[in-house]
């Protein structure tokens, strides 16, 4: 598993195509949903705008995003061990901050971010999320998903092209979408034709299926907001940070990175010292709770 530092830095050479035309499954189940924050204030006006927290142990990068469209995961409920030392990356400081909730789940949604900052989460994330009420109908929607891709090829290769790229191979639509770009010849105007036509047809299938879809997005949001997992994922974005939370356990004389000092020269934020990241933990819970009771 990674850290959500690690999701900010392990995907930030890849660019939007990448994630569009990455089907490695060769079906539906394995398209990338944008997550855009206009796309997600069309389809559910109703923004959820909530205190979260964030594990770390560099701020730099995170107080550039504040009041950015730029999304971010971030979590109501973490286990203490993990706010102390990370996962992949090292942890020390937890940031409490208010933000815009664009994806709400109750474990890892394993979001990968582009170039510009954008967060995708694959199609199977959201058809393994059953608690929450999908049933058939998002079998439903993998179908249109799969016709969206069959019409965007036809829409954008010529007849003669896709009849060659076929003949003799037996490729379905998914794997001439996976090679999408070396079939447009590095034509960079017709690939972000075909970058918005995709953008599109995600929104409109999103918009057919706004209700099954929005209890996914939503549904653990507008629950207890506790897990069961080491932790839950909130993808946000429009932060503003309210307090950076120090455990102690890490300061150690060569990591200066959690010295007052070093935080003060990113941003003049509060901070809150902690001897144990299990107290830490019971903070996080009980300012989770107080809100969902407001």
């Amino acid at each position: 598993m990674k850290s959500f530092k690690g999701y900010l830095t392990e995907f930030a050479m890849q660019s939007t195509s990448d994630y569009v035309f990455d089907v490695p499954s060769g079906e539906s189940g394995s398209l990338k949903i944008p997550i855009s924050g206009p796309m997600m204030k069309r389809l559910w006006p109703d923004t959820i705008r909530s205190t979260v927290f964030h594990a770390t142990d560099n701020l730099e990068k995170l107080g550039k995003l504040e009041g950015k469209k730029k999304s971010i995961s971030a979590f109501w409920t973490m286990m203490s061990r993990y706010m102390e030392k990370g996962v992949a990356t090292g942890g020390g400081i937890v940031v409490e901050m208010d933000g815009d909730v664009l994806v709400s789940a109750a474990d890892d949604i394993m979001s990968a971010v582009d170039k510009t900052g954008r967060r995708w989460v694959e199609i199977s994330w959201f058809e393994n999320a059953q608690r929450w009420g999908t049933g058939p109908r998002f079998g439903m929607m993998k179908k249109e998903l799969s016709k969206l891709i069959s019409n965007l090829i036809t829409k954008h290769l010529s007849f003669e092209k896709l009849q060659s790229i076929r003949v003799g191979a037996g490729r379905d639509d998914f794997h001439v979408w996976g090679d999408m770009k070396r079939h447009l010849g590095g034509d960079g105007k017709k690939l972000r034709l075909v970058i918005k036509d995709y953008f599109d047809g995600i929104e409109k299938v999103l918009k057919k299926h706004e209700d099954t879809m929005g209890s996914i997005f939503y549904g653990y949001a507008r629950s207890k907001r506790q897990t069961e997992d080491s932790w839950d994922e909130q993808i946000v974005n429009n932060i503003k940070i309210k307090k950076v939370h120090v455990i102690e356990i890490h300061t150690y004389e060569d990591a200066d990175y959690v010295v007052h000092d070093n935080i003060k020269s990113v941003g003049d934020w509060p901070i809150e010292e902690w001897d144990s990241s299990i107290e830490l933990e019971v903070y996080t819970r009980e300012v989770v709770a107080a809100e969902r009771k407001k």
